[in-house]
């Protein structure tokens, strides 16, 4: 119910519809109860109804969503569960209680690329990531990377009671892999654990069935097939042995087998056709042919979308029957599957040719030729494409071309700012630095250069460069607008103001000077003036959006978020397709608390430019915002895969990954950075954060002991070092670190980081007086009011906490922690009457957050509204599972119905 570090994240004011009147909430559970009960009697049908019944009274009740996900997989309706569960994650289930079906629904519906992206293992309890591993391990099979699903499958070997399964998985691995040797060592350890496993016994058959021991593989098939009659593969793999050895009649009851028990199958139709040919019956091949492609077109979608196997029967079976379009259809969704696979694309290829569709067939034909250089049929389908289009010339890299034919400033420009695109920062500088020199002074290369020296955190050295450019051209205005940016990096305020100001007396309608000039009238603490310049631009040009986003900067700054608001509103109706104020209006939602408009602007943002980083970045942000972390990290990945090797970029994005507790994608992201520049100190703070999450303490400890040799990151080294003290729960220690790094940086991160060492080291009270003097210090800053409010409750002092909570409320009625935390208290001085009042405005704000959910459930349960309680105690379990609170209150309250 109280969980105040974690509050201050999620409880950001979210705006949602309110609550569902109390009677279509009563009967919303009683459906839902109804159902549940229905489910652990495996009547999925009757499930299904009485909780879609349920979300017809309240389409947001989270426990109805899940369990009608899991009614639908087990029901095989995958592409309807992926959906429930969208919508399940979108409103803050927890992912522990919701990867495994949606990954098992990505997976059924091979979508494996999706399923890889979305579903990591980290963070997850030991049953659920066992599960997650063992996916990803068959996703990343299914997709020949056979070296990532042994990784896969590996990590899940030592996961407690997953040996079994992952070692028979690791046997498939090899097998597939070509190294029957490690494979049969695979399935020897299975079997061990399982002797009369029937996926086992069928792996060791194919090993031998692929080793051309015929007779053991029968033996093994046949092994499989007493344990488990209906094992499909090893039926199908046995008739399809059979076969190969002419041994028709002993295959036959095998066929009839299929036929009867797996008639939706089209595998064994497609063995009886071969059966049939062979006996030279054509009527009854082609029938099995007929029956192979009708049994796929009854079959659901999804179900053929996700096995390879039946969409390359598919196409042969229709290419045999000379239905080429039929058989396309097959072929190019088996080929998105398998883009590597030379047969399938060889009959896709010699459909095209046949329907004289050349550049396709060539574009089909030529990835095959890559892995199959030789391949006579192959040479000659594509030899005819060609024939019959006419020749083609594939282009070479023309940049590289001139960079060896003729070197010259254009080219070894060209050159530095493609290197730094692709993360060879050190390379590209060079390459800058020889642009520059070949030719001093010209602006063309010395701007770049010194762009470059201000991201490297060398100011000086780009002032030294534009000095250079200015007594080249003496009248280069933007020359003369950097140097006042390089001056203003450097230091030299007054330099950077007669840089700035010799622009605007050249050129008064130079307006990016009069912005800047505007930044360092703030910057001297003269607000007022700034205000006068960016007014003065608009007065000039009432249309220009870089002065109105000053504007709306200056006015947050000083207190005034809704005329930033009007301003940023303004820029967006002139320049609807510009993304600066969409943007910016996001960020200014989301500091205000906001995060569904802010959302709802990122999306705005994102139908503008849906593959830039600044919007996905901004689209991530308020996706966290509102709980819908799965979207997030899906976002930042994307962000990871554009940034390339941008520094800057994959270290905010490892920030964000690392946030959300995506550690697997952070230090990818990471790995980028540092590989390219292992000195790099922001990817190397971000990487210590992530050890330190991820309980790799000793790694943490000797990096934070090589940014202590450091004298200009000190600040930072002792938070860090306060952090790891922290977790190695030597609080007296911590304290220590974090005071360090308090009184180098006197600001919120520093002073948090104090507050939360006194409270683990049982000093409440002088937690308390922290807060209360930096407070009286800072009256607006809201979170030390908050936590002024969290440390009197840590000391069951309920007057004055109710005291600090009652004021932040009655400053902002829409502080849904406020709202939350004031509840509780009042609760605890028995006036459950108004803890109601605050627990249910609390949830109208923030319906999502479990502990909110948590605080409205126990209220009701204490009033003796028990069944309307569990409801909402059901949801803050299901998006906290682990809280030993939430889950306590669960508990007590099934027990006190006696459903427990």
């Amino acid at each position: 119910m109280l969980k105040p570090i974690l509050m201050a994240v999620l409880l950001t004011g979210l705006s949602l519809p309110p609550l569902a009147q109390a009677d279509r909430a009563a009967d919303a559970a009683r459906y839902y109860e109804d159902a549940l009960t229905r489910y652990e009697r495996r009547d999925d049908a009757g499930a299904i109804i009485q909780l879609k019944n349920a979300l017809k009274e309240d389409a947001r009740m989270l426990p109805a969503l899940v369990l009608l996900g899991q009614a639908h997989v087990r029901r095989g309706e995958f592409a309807a569960a992926e959906r429930v569960f969208a919508d399940a994650e979108r409103l803050g289930a927890a992912r522990g209680q919701i990867v495994t079906y949606q990954a098992q629904a990505y997976f059924e519906q091979a979508k494996y690329k999706p399923l890889l992206e979305k579903f990591g293992a980290d963070g997850l309890p030991p049953a659920t990531r066992l599960n997650i591993l063992l996916l990803r391990a068959q996703a990343q099979l299914a997709l020949s990377q056979f070296e990532a699903a042994m990784g896969s499958a590996q990590q899940a070997e030592q996961v407690p009671g997953g040996a079994g399964r992952a070692l028979a998985l690791q046997a498939r691995i090899h097998f597939n892999a070509g190294r029957p040797q490690e494979a049969r060592a695979s399935v020897a350890r299975a079997l061990q654990l399982a002797p009369n496993d029937a996926d086992a016994l069928n792996m060791q058959a194919s090993i031998a069935h692929a080793e051309g021991k015929l007779e053991q593989a029968l033996q093994d098939y046949s092994r499989a097939l007493a344990g488990r009659p209906g094992h499909l593969d090893a039926r199908l793999a046995r008739a399809g042995l059979l076969l190969d050895l002419k041994r028709d009649a002993e295959a036959k009851p095998d066929l009839d087998y299929l036929q009867k028990q797996f008639a939706f199958d089209p595998r064994g139709a497609y063995l009886r056709a071969l059966y049939h040919g062979r006996r030279g019956d054509e009527a009854q091949a082609r029938a099995a042919l007929v029956d192979v492609t009708r049994t796929l077109s009854q079959l659901p979608s999804e179900f053929v979308a996700g096995r390879d196997q039946l969409q390359l029967l598919g196409g042969l079976a229709h290419y045999a029957l000379s239905e080429y379009e039929r058989a396309k259809g097959y072929l190019t969704q088996y080929l998105n599957m398998r883009p590597r696979e030379a047969g399938a694309r060889k009959v896709l290829g010699a459909i095209y040719l046949a329907e004289k569709e050349y550049e396709r067939a060539i574009a089909t034909l030529e990835p095959a030729l890559r892995t199959q250089p030789d391949d006579a049929r192959l040479l000659s389908l594509l030899g005819s494409a060609h024939m019959g289009k006419g020749n083609h010339v594939k282009a070479s890299s023309l940049f590289q071309d001139a960079a060896q034919a003729k070197d010259s400033p254009e080219v070894q420009l060209g050159l530095g700012l493609s290197l730094i695109g692709r993360g060879q920062q050190d390379a590209g500088f060079a390459a800058l630095q020889r642009a520059y020199q070949q030719n001093p002074g010209q602006a063309q290369t010395g701007a770049p250069l010194a762009i470059t020296h201000l991201k490297r955190g060398e100011p000086a050295k780009a002032v030294a460069v534009m000095e250079a450019v200015l007594r080249r051209e003496p009248d280069n205005l933007s020359a003369r607008n950097l140097l006042g940016v390089a001056k203003l990096a450097a230091g030299d305020r007054a330099g950077a103001r007669a840089a700035y100001t010799a622009v605007i007396k050249a050129a008064p309608a130079f307006h990016a000077a009069q912005l800047n000039l505007g930044r360092l009238d703030e910057a001297e603490g003269q607000p007022p003036r700034a205000r006068q310049r960016y007014l003065g631009v608009l007065k000039g040009d009432p249309k220009h959006l870089g002065a109105m986003m000053e504007l709306a900067r200056l006015e947050e700054a000083s207190g005034r978020p809704g005329e930033a608001i009007r301003w940023l509103e303004k820029a967006r109706s002139l320049q609807a397709r510009d993304l600066r104020p969409l943007l910016a209006l996001s960020g200014l939602y989301l500091r205000q608390g906001n995060a569904q408009q802010a959302l709802n602007i990122a999306k705005d943002a994102q139908a503008v430019a849906p593959d830039q980083a600044n919007t996905l970045m901004t689209l991530a942000l308020a996706q966290i915002a509102v709980g819908n972390v799965e979207l997030a990290r899906t976002s930042l990945r994307r962000i990871s895969q554009l940034a390339v090797f941008d520094p800057a970029w994959l270290v905010r994005v490892a920030a964000q990954q690392l946030r959300i507790g995506d550690t697997e994608s952070a230090r990818y992201s990471l790995s980028k950075v540092l590989l390219a520049d292992p000195r790099h100190r922001p990817a190397q703070i971000v990487q210590i954060r992530i050890d330190l999450q991820t309980g790799q303490l000793a790694d943490a400890e000797k990096r934070i002991a090589e940014l202590l040799a450091q004298a200009d990151v000190q600040a930072e080294a002792q938070g860090l070092l306060g952090e790891l003290r922290m977790r190695q729960q030597r609080y007296a220690d911590a304290l220590q670190a974090f005071r360090a790094a308090h009184a180098i940086h006197d600001n919120t991160d520093s002073l948090f980081g104090v507050y939360r060492a006194l409270l683990a080291s049982n000093q409440a009270n002088e937690a308390a007086r922290l807060m209360a003097d930096w407070s009286t210090r800072h009256p607006r800053d809201r979170l030390a009011r908050h936590a002024l409010g969290e440390a009197y409750l840590a000391l069951k002092d309920w007057p004055r906490a109710r005291s600090v909570f009652g004021e932040l409320v009655r400053s902002d009625t829409e502080d849904a922690r406020a709202h939350n935390n004031l509840a509780n208290v009042l609760l605890q001085q028995r006036d459950p009457a108004a803890a109601l009042v605050h627990a249910e405005r609390a949830r109208v704000l923030a319906p999502e957050v479990p502990q909110v959910n948590d605080t409205l459930g126990w209220v009701l349960v204490q009033q003796g509204q028990t069944e309307k309680g569990l409801r909402y105690l059901r949801e803050a379990a299901l998006r906290a599972p682990d809280d030993p609170e939430i889950r306590s209150h669960l508990n007590a309250t099934l027990l006190r119905l006696g459903k427990r």
